[in-house]
Parts: C-alpha cells; sequence; structure tokens
C-alpha cells in the first residue's frame, strides 16, 4: 500500500537453491536417440554393455518415482556413472556435470538432462488453504507461495504474516507486513525449503470464536 506507482525499485534477484544432502532429486536423461539414454536413467533390473559391438543390452523397468537421495556424503549414485557429487551444487550446476560426464563416456554425445526437486516444499498454515506445496524448481517468493495457496482469506492479518525458518539448527521467525514494500526487502521474501508460513486471523476473528467456544 505504500508503493509509489510512479516510482521504481529494485529487484532483488533470488539466489539459487543449494542442494543439501538428504535432498530427493528427480533427473531425466534423454537424447535423439531415447534408447541410448535409457542406461543413464533410473531403473530396477540389469544392462550390460557388448565391449565388441557397444551394443546394449538391458532388463530395465523405471523407478523414476523414487528419485535420486543425496547422501551423507553428498554424492548420488548415478547409473553408469557411479558416485556423482551433488551437495552445494545448484540445479543447473549439477545438470551440467552430468552433461558432461555423460558425454565422456562416449556413449551418448547429445544428452538432454533434466534435474528437479522432489523434496523442495512450504506448508502454509491459518487463514489461507493449509497445505505442503511442492516447488521442482526451487525458486519462489512469498507472494508466489500464498497465490499457491489460494491467498489470503479476508480473515488474514495482513501485516504480520510469519515465515518459521529453520536455519543452521536454529529456528527464526520473520514477520512480514504484506501492505508494505519493505516485504521485497525481507530475508522471507524468498521462500527457502521447508519454510512455514502461518498466516494470523484478525483479533476480530479470533474473538468471534472464542466468544462460539463460550
Amino acid at each position: 500500500q505504500d508503493m509509489d506507482t510512479a516510482a521504481t525499485y529494485q529487484v532483488m534477484e533470488q539466489p539459487d537453491t543449494k542442494i543439501a544432502v538428504n535432498d530427493r532429486l528427480n533427473i531425466l536423461v534423454t537424447a535423439q536417440e531415447p534408447s541410448l539414454a535409457a542406461p543413464f536413467n533410473l531403473a530396477s533390473g540389469t544392462y550390460s554393455l557388448d565391449p565388441n559391438t557397444g551394443e546394449m543390452k538391458s532388463n530395465l523397468t523405471s523407478e523414476t518415482d523414487k528419485g535420486y537421495v543425496v547422501n551423507k556424503n553428498g554424492y548420488i549414485n548415478f547409473p553408469v556413472l557411479g558416485n556423482v557429487k551433488a551437495e552445494g551444487l545448484t540445479l543447473e550446476q549439477l545438470r551440467l556435470s552430468l552433461v558432461e560426464k555423460i558425454i565422456a563416456t562416449k556413449y551418448v554425445k547429445d544428452p538432454i538432462v533434466l534435474v528437479e526437486f522432489m523434496n523442495f516444499q512450504f506448508t502454509v498454515l491459518g487463514q489461507a488453504n493449509p497445505g505442503n506445496y511442492v516447488v521442482p524448481n526451487g525458486h519462489i517468493n512469498l507472494l508466489e507461495a500464498l497465490a499457491m495457496a489460494g491467498d489470503l482469506k479476508a480473515s488474514a492479518k495482513r501485516d504480520d504474516v510469519w515465515v518459521i525458518r529453520t536455519e543452521n539448527g536454529e529456528r527464526k521467525v520473520y514477520s512480514v507486513d504484506m501492505r508494505s514494500k519493505s516485504l521485497y526487502e525481507s530475508p522471507a521474501f524468498y521462500i527457502q525449503q521447508n519454510d512455514l508460513i502461518y498466516v494470523k486471523p484478525l483479533k476480530s476473528v479470533k474473538n468471534s470464536d472464542a466468544e462460539k467456544r463460550g
């Protein structure tokens, strides 16, 4: 409400989310010849490469819904490639790393790799549509998050929306005034993994509920 329609405001760029231990990733590999990329996708079964002909023989069943879990050492166990470093990288950095490693096998020269989060989520409670919401690309701000939750209800307290975040083993609470341009400068404007957004009710709603219970 305090923004000037004639003014311009500097936009803070959202930092790329870094992959962490225990993150679960969805990674798909394809190519112009999809059969060549098949061994590089998560699957159960067996496959073998004939060293003489270079022909790949397989009996595989896709398990892409399970994803790749980053182990305590920061690696994912990737088909054909083995252990691949993931912790501390962005999705794009890991994608480029996989493309390079797959090309180095000389089996696929034109791999197309998709990397997404499977467990990047935030939770909304209170005067919006409560629930857990998943963000595959790890990029979302508070306004977008509340829009995913159906926007604030008429009964929502707009000047004190809480974003509860766990950082370095400590829980922090950020209060955000949704009516003020200061929300764009808040550390809570860009949502991080496992953030909890609590939308408080107006006092009149609290009092009404109390009267009903009484």
